[in-house]
């Protein structure tokens, strides 16, 4: 078993600890819609086009999930989105009618996580759309699609958690060690104000992203 005591004493100081006033500026400034300057288009990831879990695109990738990955500073979407639209959209649907849509990885068994789940085929899957290796747009993509199941993932939390073995087994291991640090989360993005619609995968992104970013980069 992985040894995540570090990755968690972080995501608990975020949360719960020192850091949390912290964080729950970071959120205020993230998702500020008034902002006239360093304003994160980011904020309309998960919320762009009614989201790509919404019952009525939740099994198929959109031309909206594709433009969503440029929210997140993902580009050359040209390929990805013929992959992810045309070349592999049967391979896509199949795999997204077996992962569920409305359990949240706090909820969620470590089997739908595991080598050979829908989940982790889909990942696989959407690393190979727009090239052979896209991991940071294949998590992007599949966050999109299942938001309250997966995270986000790219080099600057991958960074700030000091590249964890598993991404997800880090989180999962988080949430599920401590049932109270998931309503911990909820508490801080209910205080944040105006992002109930937010994942609480999401705020936890964003949260270890304005950690590792500075206050000068308005992308993402």
């Amino acid at each position: 078993m992985p040894d995540y005591a570090h990755q968690h004493h972080l995501l608990d100081d975020c949360v719960r600890g020192a850091g949390r006033e912290e964080s729950l500026s970071a959120l205020r400034r993230y998702f500020d819609q008034q902002r006239t300057t360093a304003r994160y288009t980011g904020r309309w990831f998960e919320r762009f086009a009614g989201g790509g879990d919404h019952p009525s695109v939740a099994n198929t990738v959109t031309e909206a999930d594709v433009l969503a990955l440029n929210f997140l500073s993902i580009t050359s979407l040209a390929e990805v989105a013929i992959d992810a639209t045309i070349t592999y959209t049967l391979q896509i649907r199949e795999l997204l009618e077996q992962i569920p849509v409305n359990v949240p990885m706090h909820s969620a068994p470590w089997s739908a996580y595991e080598p050979g789940s829908p989940a982790f085929r889909l990942w696989e899957l959407f690393r190979r759309c727009g090239g052979n290796h896209r991991p940071v747009t294949a998590s992007k993509l599949l966050a999109r699609k299942r938001p309250r199941l997966t995270p986000v993932y790219d080099s600057q939390v991958k960074a700030v958690l000091k590249a964890p073995r598993s991404e997800w087994h880090c989180l999962w291991s988080w949430f599920h060690t401590d049932p109270t640090r998931a309503s911990a989360v909820a508490d801080l993005r209910a205080e944040a104000g105006g992002i109930e619609d937010i994942t609480l995968l999401r705020c936890l992104d964003v949260i270890l992203w304005m950690k590792a970013r500075p206050l000068r980069f308005p992308t993402r």
